[in-house]
């Protein structure tokens, strides 16, 4: 049973990853010309690895780690899932609760 679930995970894994040659993130979230961080896939010394990354669209189009250094070879990329709510989704300044701490 396990090994299913593994399986499953690693198919729904997969499905969220999208190739940059089909699609790439959008342009103009964090700033004009750069998009929201995502996770990207990249190539280097022939081995995959993952890091966040960030695609910057100028007329020469790049990609950026969070230290600002530029990543090549980036072969995938997908959006990161939305953080989780310690608060149970209420704004916690409308329930004061941080004066309480």
């Amino acid at each position: 049973m396990l090994v299913a679930l593994n399986a499953e995970l690693d198919t729904v894994i997969a499905m969220n990853w999208i190739d940059v040659n089909e699609k790439l993130p959008e342009v103009g979230i964090d700033s004009v010309y750069g998009s929201a961080w995502v996770l990207v896939s990249y190539v280097f010394d022939g081995k995959h690895y993952n890091t966040l990354g960030k695609y910057i669209k100028t007329p020469a189009p790049y990609w950026i780690d969070v230290h600002r250094d530029k990543l090549e070879k980036i072969t995938h990329w997908m959006q990161l899932p939305e953080p989780p709510s310690v608060f149970g989704g209420v704004d916690p300044f409308e329930m004061d609760l941080l004066t309480k701490v």
